[in-house]
């Protein structure tokens, strides 16, 4: 008895997967479109596009995306709870962890649009005079309402959520450093072509966001 239950149990888990699954790939479709479509209109030449601004698209629709679920699924504190201690969670999430799941979403929004705003810049937006001081502007002081959230975030955080964020940071650190010190001896040997700093910071930008959803992915499997 206990067996079927088991495996009707994984049976639902997986049909959830599924469903969340699928609904974040229509989602992610959902905003491409919408973001497509706001680049035509802010006459953003697609075939203008480097590799890295388009890295920088999907990286900031997906930390847009992602940080808008997390925030809309914060009203529902049982599903928090869920999230953070896994599926066996009865009670609903404190409003401590709610705090932080939220200023968790604040900050991946907040990096979305930072990543989207120089792409966005590229068409009518940044051609107007003076405009491009005042984007620029507008990067900084969302750089530093992030970096204040992050901090808010490391305070109001358990002991779990801050030993996932130093492993995630230490992991991109120590793959991004090594990565980049053996393009840089090639690219001083001339074998291969030069990065600018844009293209690196999409690189551990997309980086990071890969160690993030593994180590998530990780933590509630364990769960």
């Amino acid at each position: 008895m206990m067996a079927m239950e088991g495996v009707e149990a994984k049976k639902n888990l997986s049909g959830q997967a599924l469903l969340r699954m699928f609904g974040g790939m229509a989602v992610g479709a959902g905003f491409g479109a919408g973001f497509i479509t706001l680049l035509v209109h802010l006459h953003v030449s697609i075939k203008a596009l480097t590799w890295s601004d388009l890295g920088a698209l999907w990286l900031g629709i997906t930390f847009l995306g992602v940080g808008l679920a997390i925030y809309l699924v914060s009203f529902h504190r049982l599903a928090v709870a869920r999230n953070l201690e896994g599926m066996e969670a009865k009670l609903p999430a404190t409003d401590e962890e709610v705090k932080a799941v939220r200023l968790q979403a604040v900050t991946l929004v907040l990096a979305g649009v930072m990543l989207l705003l120089p792409v966005l810049a590229m068409g009518s937006l940044g051609k107007a005079e003076g405009a491009p001081p005042l984007v620029f502007a507008g990067i900084a002081v969302l750089f530093l309402l992030q970096t204040a959230a992050n901090v808010q975030l490391w305070l109001t955080s358990d002991e779990f959520l801050r030993r996932q964020m130093l492993l995630a940071g230490g992991i991109t650190f120590a793959i991004g450093q090594g990565l980049l010190f053996l393009w840089a001896a090639a690219e001083h040997l001339h074998l291969v072509h030069a990065l600018s700093s844009w293209d690196t910071i999409v690189l551990l930008m997309g980086l990071y966001l890969l160690t993030g959803s593994y180590l998530g992915i990780r933590s509630r499997m364990s769960n």
